[in-house]
């Protein structure tokens, strides 16, 4: 059987089954990503960092990234402040702030599983049932594993520049 790209196989076992979403990081959430770690490797103690020297580092369009970090300010990721010297800070150490909070604030859920009524869905056949379990079971874990990921972490050296070759 052939699956339509426009048809999601899991429609195939009907309306009474669940809806999966499927994870989509966006260029919100890359590029906000990619500024706290410019912040996190550019700071000097309570100093700002300006929107336009992060997006000249990081090759981001200035307006963008201007738009971007007004949401990481709304969601109390960063501390900024306006006019000359103005400029973005984190409000908090890297350790403590996950991928998972900066794509939630930036993209909104990650991966959500919009249950219909649960009753119809026992109706489901109970091959579709296991099929949701597991599928669900594997969201929650992706899920957790960006929970446990700072941006502190994103912005270690890679273990392999470390690696001496003889």
């Amino acid at each position: 059987m052939k699956f339509s790209p426009l048809v999601h196989p899991l429609d195939l076992f009907g309306p009474e089954c669940v809806k999966i979403v499927a994870m989509k990081v966006g260029s919100k959430g890359y590029y906000g990503l990619l500024a706290l770690t410019d912040l996190v490797q550019n700071t000097r103690g309570r100093q700002l960092v300006q929107v336009k020297e992060i997006a000249r580092r990081q090759r981001i369009p200035e307006e963008y990234l201007g738009q971007i970090m007004v949401l990481l300010k709304r969601a109390n990721l960063v501390h900024g402040a306006r006019g000359p010297g103005g400029g973005y800070r984190l409000a908090r150490a890297a350790e403590s702030i996950s991928v998972a909070e900066v794509l939630k604030a930036l993209e909104g859920p990650l991966m959500g599983v919009d249950l219909r009524n649960p009753r119809d869905r026992l109706a489901s056949p109970p091959a579709a049932q296991r099929l949701i379990e597991a599928w669900t079971r594997a969201v929650e874990t992706a899920e957790k594993m960006l929970e446990e990921v700072s941006v502190a972490d994103l912005c270690r050296p890679d273990d392999r520049s470390q690696m001496y070759y003889i």
